[in-house]
């Protein structure tokens, strides 16, 4: 979903608005999910911090997921996953994953591939998934620049002030992922390379 943002929201809809603005200015950006959180970061030019943020902020107050983008993301993320099926350090965690507790929420797969993503509805799922998720409540903000302290609050109060307040609940984890009967067990594995 992460990178599904980069590629146009409702005041930004050109897929390459933030990216190619911060390329432009001198900058760059890039994102990653992990275990428990999504972090987006960014460097720009320092006369650009306030339309880099702008438009920034429009990734959590109304992003596009437009049909296109949907598919060639989805097709991204597959192509990312066969570059890693080789890769022994992820080779290893989707491993313990696998054996971990079925009912636990650390057992699915963790990247996605063409087949797990090519489902009915995925762009609505993804909607939902923003919606209910990317909540105000649930960020946090660090932004570092050369401004003095007043106008970076300026700057921040008046684009993130919009993204919605859902008061969204963080996950609730039941199963555990290794149960008190999994200590002991042994696995064994050879590198691909």
């Amino acid at each position: 979903l992460e990178h599904m943002l980069f590629l146009g929201t409702k005041k930004f809809p050109v897929e390459d608005a933030y990216s190619g603005y911060l390329a432009e200015h001198g900058g760059y950006d890039n994102a990653y999910t992990d275990q428990e959180e999504t972090n987006f970061h960014f460097k720009v030019e320092y006369s650009a911090l306030d339309g880099a943020l702008d438009r920034f902020s429009q990734f959590f107050i109304a992003p596009l997921f437009t049909p296109a983008s949907t598919g060639r993301e989805m097709n991204a993320v597959d192509s990312e996953h066969r570059k890693n099926v080789d890769n022994d350090p992820r080779r290893l965690f989707q491993l313990s994953k696998t054996i971990a507790n079925p009912k636990s929420a650390y057992h699915k797969f963790s990247t996605g591939n063409i087949e797990t993503l090519n489902v009915s509805g995925v762009r609505d799922r993804l909607l939902e998934f923003h919606e209910e998720h990317y909540s105000a409540n649930q960020m946090q903000l660090v932004v570092l620049g050369r401004h003095n302290l007043d106008d970076l609050e300026s700057m921040v109060a008046k684009y993130f002030c919009l993204i919605p307040n859902k008061n969204a609940k963080g996950p609730h984890f039941v199963n555990l992922p290794y149960p008190s009967g999994f200590a002991g067990k042994r696995v064994w594995v050879g590198s691909v390379r």
